[in-house]
């Protein structure tokens, strides 16, 4: 029979050693909170009143936006009667989105000049959302969001219009209403 090694138990010696708590540590356990853990009911509440807060949060911040968009209006109604201008970002000449980036800009928010790039911005609005200070899109000159103006209530807005200049017009009579496309809400 082999004999022992007193080097083999002094690794082992070591390692039982390491796992111990040492003398003078302590080796008390940590304090275990005290407070049992939610139930589910407990937690589906707790849920349901974040997401209230949350809701109530949202509510009111679109009610602070709803009265920020009648300045929008107001600036867009003073351009009706100026002419259209390719290209133009105001103030005497616009073209759509010219005409958009400029209102908005006044109460400030900023917008590209591009009607598709506008339709990407801020909320999307049901057509029967609309108000006053959306952004409304139609399709006149090829597929997408290729014209766009101000609503200046659920069934008009301004726009400026190669053929008219900045102009008040329906958004559900037979031509605007045929070629409407999107509505959004800029927050």
């Amino acid at each position: 029979m082999p004999r022992r090694s007193w080097r083999r138990l002094v690794p082992i010696t070591a390692l039982t050693a390491l796992a111990l708590p040492c003398a003078g540590a302590s080796a008390a356990p940590l304090p275990a909170d005290e407070r049992p853990l939610p139930s589910e009911e407990a937690r589906a509440a707790l849920a349901a009143k974040v997401t209230t807060l949350r809701a109530l949060v949202e509510r009111r911040e679109d009610r602070r936006r709803a009265r920020a968009n009648p300045e929008v209006v107001a600036v867009v109604k003073r351009q009706i009667g100026d002419g259209y201008a390719y290209g133009g970002s105001g103030p005497d000449g616009f073209d759509c989105s010219g005409l958009t980036m400029f209102a908005f800009a006044r109460t400030g928010d900023a917008l590209p000049h591009n009607s598709h790039a506008q339709a990407a911005m801020g909320k999307p609005v049901a057509r029967d959302d609309i108000r006053s200070g959306d952004l409304v899109f139609f399709s006149t000159a090829g597929p997408g969001a290729s014209h766009v103006g101000i609503a200046t209530s659920g069934s008009t807005a301004v726009s400026a219009t190669s053929s008219g200049g900045v102009m008040e017009h329906p958004i559900d009579d037979a031509y605007w209403g045929g070629s409407y496309v999107t509505a959004r809400r800029i927050d």
